[in-house]
């Protein structure tokens, strides 16, 4: 009796002392790890303000391999989430959030560990010798949770080396995208209505005295239709891309217009009545020259390869300013960039 009494004083005690170091120690837990890649901010941004390719780079992929990943809400940016299950003897769920995001800087995630609770994770970007530093970060806060914060000792050594190896697999993808930096253009992911517009076909060589000149031609032919046909005009001018090679320039000159024209709007007519394309696009708004607009395009071609967007159709330039009352430097043109 009395040798069972002092096993169970015994395990009390120990249990005591276990409850005590356990309270004893840090409730919260960091990790982070760090990775150079040579590549603009705004290139490793966009492999980390979403999940569209997160399982391609992420290391917990080959941890729960049978696990089922969802995406859900926007593609980038605030509220666009994955979530994965794992079914079977050990079933397993969770998710993961972007709380919020400042371009070209940080992301903030919300994690859901069901069962294991929750945690906070971010991406820290610095621009660093050309390239761009990031840091990926994990906190975690095990409260009154005593078994909790005893396996948080063990934290930074288990996630170190997953944090360490999905950043290396991140900084290989990212260095082999175009090393194009648009971070100083407003430029954006969106949804555009169809258009109304009344339209004629055009073309000119490579050199900008020729296009403006075939563009006032072509603007001429569509006002001249829309004062015949009693039109009212209801936005700013653009021009639809057919071609832009060695031939130069081709182009649908438009103005968007309501009303119902009442003659010559036939298949034959040099003005024509048309929509717009409906739908996504990448928006980019060009401040300068028309003559530096191919530059613009080139850095939406790459914001639209690192955010792994297809083309969807011709592009379109909406001339927001009057070069005849704007200064050239100050003109502002928006480009439209159909995308699936």
């Amino acid at each position: 009796m009395k040798l069972l009494k002092r096993l169970v004083i015994t395990v009390v005690a120990i249990f005591v002392v276990i409850l005590v170091i356990g309270l004893l120690l840090p409730r919260t837990r960091h990790v982070e790890r760090s990775v150079m890649i040579d590549a603009p901010a705004c290139v490793v941004f966009a492999q980390v303000n979403g999940f569209g390719h997160f399982n391609d780079w992420s290391p917990f992929v080959a941890v729960i391999p049978d696990a089922t990943y969802t995406l859900e809400g926007p593609d980038f940016g605030v509220g666009a989430k994955i979530t994965w299950e794992v079914t079977g003897p050990k079933p397993e769920v969770g998710g993961q959030t972007i709380v919020a995001s400042t371009p070209y800087d940080r992301v903030d995630t919300e994690l859901d560990l069901g069962p294991q609770g929750s945690a906070q994770s971010a991406f820290l970007l610095q621009p660093e010798n050309g390239g761009t530093r990031l840091t990926w970060t994990f906190d975690t806060d095990f409260g009154l949770d005593i078994p909790g914060r005893y396996w948080g000792l063990l934290l930074d050594r288990q996630l170190g080396p997953l944090f360490a190896q999905g950043l290396s697999n991140l900084k290989r993808r990212a260095e082999a995208l175009p090393k194009v930096d648009w971070s100083n253009i407003e430029i954006e992911l969106a949804v555009v209505p169809s258009t109304t517009i009344a339209y004629s076909t055009g073309s000119s060589g490579p050199d900008p005295t020729e296009i403006s000149a075939a563009l006032a031609a072509t603007y001429g032919r569509v006002l001249s239709f829309v004062s015949t046909n009693g039109l009212q005009l209801a936005g700013q001018p653009l021009a639809i891309t057919n071609y832009w090679d060695d031939r130069g320039w081709g182009f649908d000159a438009g103005i968007p217009v309501s009303g119902t024209p009442n003659r010559g709007a036939g298949p034959d007519s040099p003005v024509r009545m048309g929509e717009t394309y409906g739908g996504r696009v990448v928006h980019a708004v060009h401040v300068g020259p028309y003559s530096e607009l191919e530059k613009t395009y080139k850095k939406i071609e790459a914001f639209m390869v690192a955010h792994s967007l297809e083309n969807n159709g011709r592009p379109w330039e909406v001339f927001v300013s009057d070069p005849g009352n704007v200064p050239e430097t100050e003109l502002v043109t928006e480009v439209y960039y159909p995308v699936k």
